[in-house]
């Protein structure tokens, strides 16, 4: 028995990374104790009776378990730290790409214009229309998502915002899934992810329709993605921020993403992760 919890303890602790280094020597020190424990044990005559001994393997073992699923934590504390400091990056390079320097563009319009001609005019007042549109469009990227009763009409006006007589936008069974019964941090972070592919859809793939599918399976929830643009082969770096934002998001949330690889056929894949 003291055996196979050693080949246990081995494997785990191989496992453990280099920055957590301190906690792997510790830990390796420990183990080397108890191998040579295992193996003088059948020479010494022990005061102690056997059930002290597998306590001490129990006090190992539940110490090795508290200790990986601290590192885990940490990990996963990290992963979530990043995918907000990413997001926040992308939202304020929003600001100066698409509103600051348009803003600039009209100030320099309006102070070399005569205002006062009509045709001038009309293009000003064009321009501050186009700056407020884009940033309608991208405080409603920020602002709060409604978690309560409210969850699916924002979520499919979310998704219907991106239709446009060029880009015709399916959404399948989405009534299918309960959605007042999704904890709160699990309804944002599918919100996040969809928004990010939609956004990616919109900049990247040039698809012309893009299907997605909602589907509750036994304890997990399923979102499914497809559009016909161009894919991810075609240019896989212009893409590679976007869709990493998406899987952090579902590993905060213990999820996955499943890409289904079809070259040539756009991007195809799904979001899960447990209800």
């Amino acid at each position: 028995m003291i055996k196979q919890f050693l080949q246990t303890a081995h494997e785990a602790v191989s496992h453990l990374t280099e920055h957590h280094l301190w906690v792997k020597t510790a830990l390796w020190d420990f183990y080397t104790h108890l191998s040579l424990f295992q193996y003088t044990l059948p020479t010494l005559s022990f005061q102690y009776p056997i059930t002290k001994i597998l306590l001490i393997a129990v006090i190992f073992m539940a110490i090795l378990i508290i200790s990986l699923f601290s590192l885990f934590k940490d990990k996963l504390k990290k992963q979530k730290i990043m995918s907000g400091y990413e997001t926040e990056t992308k939202l304020a390079k929003k600001v100066h790409d698409e509103i600051a320097n348009e803003l600039y563009n009209i100030l320099c319009y309006a102070s070399v214009k005569d205002l006062n001609t009509p045709e001038y005019k009309e293009k000003l007042l064009s321009d501050l229309d186009f700056i407020y549109n884009k940033s309608r469009n991208l405080s409603r990227e920020i602002n709060n998502i409604d978690t309560g009763n409210g969850y699916k009409k924002q979520l499919k006006l979310m998704l219907n915002e991106y239709r446009t007589p060029e880009v015709n936008i399916i959404i399948k069974d989405i009534d299918s899934i309960n959605w007042i019964k999704v904890c709160e941090s699990k309804k944002i972070a599918a919100y996040r992810a969809l928004q990010e592919l939609m956004i990616n859809m919109r900049k990247h793939s040039n698809a012309s329709v893009v299907v997605i599918q909602f589907k509750h399976k036994g304890s997990r929830i399923s979102i499914s993605y497809s559009d016909n643009g161009k894919g991810l082969t075609n240019n896989p770096n212009s893409t590679k921020n976007g869709l990493l934002n998406v899987e952090n998001r579902m590993v905060s949330i213990n999820g996955k993403v499943i890409f289904e690889p079809k070259p040539g056929k756009g991007l195809s894949l799904t979001l899960s992760y447990p209800s």
